[in-house]
């Protein structure tokens, strides 16, 4: 199977289909990112490209394939203490704005998206770019690899 195959083959399996809208759940899950970051004292904006994520993808599981098992969850989420930090210290580097719209359970990883619809990854061992776009990301994701951030500092 291609790489693009098995993309679809595991957005499948998590029960994305074209098309799919989480619709009223949709500000629930962005407001949990807000007001976790707002309480941290580091303010973020569900901007258009995260909203537009979190719509089609939010709620989502993908299985990683490999040893030992990881999950990536689609769902907006505050990891850590200094979560708020980390974050806006990566969007300072980049010049773009950005928003949780997932995490990766093995590391307790953060999944962003900058206000251009481009993806990041927030590692305990640095930021890493997962792709221009959510397709690209999620095959990032599944089957890597995985870019350092800062090529894409400003």
């Amino acid at each position: 199977m291609t790489r693009e195959g098995s993309v679809a083959a595991a957005l499948g399996a998590a029960g994305w289909y074209p098309g799919r809208d989480i619709g009223a759940r949709l500000p629930g899950l962005l407001a949990f990112v807000v007001d976790r970051f707002a309480e941290e004292g580091h303010p973020v904006e569900p901007f258009r490209a995260a909203q537009d994520f979190v719509r089609e993808f939010g709620g989502l599981r993908l299985e990683v394939p490999g040893t030992p098992p990881a999950v990536i969850g689609f769902t907006p989420h505050w990891i850590y203490e200094e979560s708020g930090e980390d974050v806006v210290e990566l969007a300072q580097n980049l010049g773009r704005r950005l928003f949780p719209v997932g995490y990766e359970t093995f590391d307790g990883a953060m999944v962003l998206v900058d206000d251009t619809g481009r993806f990041f990854l927030l590692h305990h061992t640095g930021p890493y770019f997962l792709g221009p776009n959510a397709y690209e990301a999620v095959g990032c994701l599944l089957y890597g690899p995985q870019r350092e951030a800062r090529d894409f500092f400003r």
